[in-house]
């Protein structure tokens, strides 16, 4: 879940800060206290100057639309406490909880699936590395995304004792939802205005809260069963000594 740093103009934002408000140029006399751009920010602390007026600022004087979404450098971010349970290989899957986020002055918070360039996300049943060919493709006949679902495949193999590699489609479900178990709506990271590193879909978190809950399945060739990936695995003639599972999934923070 680490993440790496991305840049904008000021980070943050609020609308409980006080808005614009049109008025005549502070004439030099008022020094430090100077509010040139009228957005309630004295203009030794603002950072973004010449604010449209009517917006709401941060407390460093920028609004909305004067910001460009940034990646979140930490994990946990927001003072927010983050649980997990389960196994993305395993019946019931993987749920992780965020909660008690602590938006600040945030007009926006954003979550985006598999955004780590540097850990391609796949399933593989034939040894310990995910291939550039084993990544996750978006599924559009059964994703719905305005319902928080988002369904990706990939086309894998396992390893079997006797040497054979058989394929195997691979397929990831995610559903999101908020504190209330309400869906999140998901979208392309063009949707959202992220400037995302690899991830080509998330979710705006509008609440202190989100569960995101995922399962990896496989299916063999010919066959119309979907099985969670260990199981699947524990259930195939396997070398003993040398079969092995690797599967990759995560999300990364953006905000302004």
């Amino acid at each position: 879940m680490a993440v790496l740093g991305a840049t904008g103009c000021a980070k943050g934002g609020g609308a409980n800060a006080p808005p614009d408000s049109a008025g005549p140029t502070a004439d030099a006399s008022c020094g430090q206290l100077c509010d040139s751009d009228h957005d309630g920010v004295p203009d030794p602390m603002d950072q973004c100057p010449d604010t449209p007026p009517g917006q709401p600022v941060n407390k460093v004087g920028c609004a909305d639309s004067q910001l460009t979404p940034v990646l979140e450098t930490m994990f946990p971010p927001y003072g927010l406490a983050w649980t997990t349970s389960g196994d993305p290989g395993r019946a019931g899957g993987l749920k992780w909880t965020y909660a008690g986020i602590d938006r600040g002055d945030l007009f926006h918070i954003w979550w985006i699936v598999c955004d780590d360039p540097a850990t391609p996300c796949g399933v593989t049943l034939d040894g310990t590395t995910i291939a550039a060919g084993e990544g996750w493709q978006f599924d559009a006949t059964d994703s719905d995304l305005a319902s928080g679902t988002l369904i990706e495949t990939n086309a894998t193999h396992i390893l079997l004792a006797d040497g054979t590699m058989p394929a195997l489609t691979g397929r990831l479900t995610m559903t999101i939802t908020d504190a209330n178990d309400a869906a999140i709506p998901v979208a392309t990271v063009a949707t959202l205005g992220v400037p995302a590193r690899a991830g080509a879909y998330g979710a705006e978190i509008t609440g202190t809260a989100f569960d995101v809950t995922a399962i990896i399945e496989v299916q063999a060739s010919g066959s119309t069963t979907w099985t969670p990936y260990l199981d699947y695995y524990d259930a195939q003639p396997t070398p003993t000594g040398g079969g092995s599972t690797a599967v990759s999934f995560g999300g990364s923070f953006y905000d302004k």
